[in-house]
């Protein structure tokens, strides 16, 4: 059977601000495994490869099976490649964050066979197996999916145990062109040693996605380190862990094997505040971590409280400092807009990243993804006055507060950026430290933003 694996068209707002189109990881991850039972499986990453809706049908015709994995802000465009599909006469079926806990609507919507709820290695493969050998295949055994039998709707139990990390084989990097992914001619990749979140922020479905923390041993996580950087001549790592530093003894065991063999390129990784202690920094430091990235969210301590995401602003204070003393790079990422902010709650959020100045920022709105709680509580207020899943950007508001509008909300993400990134001492800094390449994007993107701003002024 020729399976593709597809990532739909869609607008990246990644490679639109920074030139970089965002990687498809839970493809190749997938395409890995469907590969090791046996399948001839391509990857079709449509962003990254140019590949518009008109393109499709000419190349899903060539395969069997397709799958399709889609966000919330992709499932529109994953419906309608999936609706494509099936008019092709092949067998569909949809995967990803959306569809796993809004897989109704994504077999309504996509008019696919078969919904993966959750992580997909296993289920996809038995799923297929079914289809493969049987000229009326049984899904019923199979946990982890929703499916049609007939006109009904079956919805499976879930699984009850999670993939072992040990067991699945190195993600199937090969299958995309990583000079797709590259930014100023870095060849990139993104890796993931872990699965499942300890931590249960209500703005965030890793928790549910995964029921619970498992990560890769040490040794299988610097093997696919040096297939990357060895094999495929990647120049640099991502690590994109809910929290790469979780466990600090696994954390000291993986950068002692990557000096051991002699993988020396730079890397970066996610962090928490209260996690990035003096001893995390410097062995971050001193086996090649550049930038960490920390989910900073709220200068309220109220608000972190409500948001469950047990830290302080100290905390924040004191991982900023940590991270300038070990000469890390920080990036802090803040939510604007939580149910109960007002314009002084947000503003002092604005004002508070200005003040401890990290290298870079993150500002986003406040998003309500089908999973979280945080869904459920704007539910259950009347807050969501959005339903296109393609606006839920974290960059369009698509709720209100119960004190700001969304138009509010708007103008108040723009200010963000820029009272943060066209501040004439943040400039000379960013030129000092010779980073054109940040530099360049923030000019456009600031630019951008003031465009948006005025325009919404006048």
């Amino acid at each position: 059977m020729k399976v593709l694996l597809v990532q739909p068209p869609f607008e990246d707002n990644i490679a639109r601000v920074l030139g970089v189109s965002s990687f498809p990881l839970g493809l190749v991850h997938l395409a890995a495994k469907l590969e090791e039972e046996g399948f001839h499986v391509d990857i079709l990453d449509c962003p990254a490869e140019g590949v518009g809706m008109e393109d499709l049908p000419g190349v899903l015709k060539k395969y069997d099976a397709i799958g399709v994995t889609a966000t919330t802000p992709v499932a529109p465009s994953a419906y309608r490649v999936a609706r494509m599909a099936k008019e092709l006469g092949k067998f569909v079926f949809l995967g990803g964050p959306h569809p796993t806990f809004m897989d109704r609507e994504a077999l309504r919507e996509g008019r696919a066979d078969v919904i993966i709820r959750g992580e997909g290695e296993t289920p996809t493969t038995r799923v297929l197996e079914e289809v493969d050998g049987w000229d009326e295949p049984d899904f019923s055994d199979i946990d982890g999916i929703t499916y049609r039998d007939g006109s009904r709707i079956v919805r499976n139990p879930d699984r009850k145990e999670p993939e072992d990390l040990d067991r699945l084989p190195i993600p199937a990097y090969d299958k995309v062109d990583l000079d797709n992914y590259a930014a100023d001619g870095v060849r990139f990749a993104p890796v993931i040693t872990s699965r499942g979140c300890p931590f249960r922020c209500i703005f965030c479905a890793s928790s549910r996605l995964f029921p619970r923390w498992r990560g890769k041993s040490p040794e299988l996580v610097v093997e696919e380190l040096r297939y990357l950087v060895e094999e495929l001549k990647v120049d640099r790592i991502e690590f994109v862990d809910d929290v790469f530093t979780v466990h600090k003894r696994r954390l000291r065991e993986i950068c002692e094997k990557m000096r051991e063999e002699g993988i020396d390129v730079p890397w970066d990784c996610g962090a928490r505040a209260d996690l990035l202690t003096p001893e995390v920094a410097k062995i971050l430091r001193d086996h090649g971590c550049t930038t960490v990235y920390v989910g900073a969210e709220s200068a309220s301590n109220e608000t972190l409280k409500r948001i469950n995401k047990g830290i302080t602003v100290r905390d924040i204070i004191g991982c900023r400092k940590v991270a300038k003393r070990h000469g890390l790079r920080i990036l802090l990422s803040f939510i604007l807009g939580f149910p109960w902010e007002d314009r002084e709650d947000v503003l002092r959020t604005i004002k508070f990243a200005r003040r401890i100045r990290p290298d870079y920022v993150q500002f986003t709105v406040c998003t309500p993804y089908p999973g979280t709680p945080l869904y459920d509580m704007a539910e259950e207020k009347g807050l969501i006055e959005v339903r296109d899943w393609s606006r839920y950007t974290t960059l369009d508001p698509v709720m209100r507060t119960e004190h700001l509008s969304r138009k509010e909300l708007s103008r108040l993400l723009q200010w963000a950026y820029i009272s943060y990134y066209l501040n004439p001492r943040y400039l000379l800094s960013a030129l000092r430290e010779g980073n054109l390449f940040l530099f360049k994007r923030i000019i456009a993107s600031g630019a951008r933003a003031v465009i948006a701003y005025l325009r919404q002024r006048l």
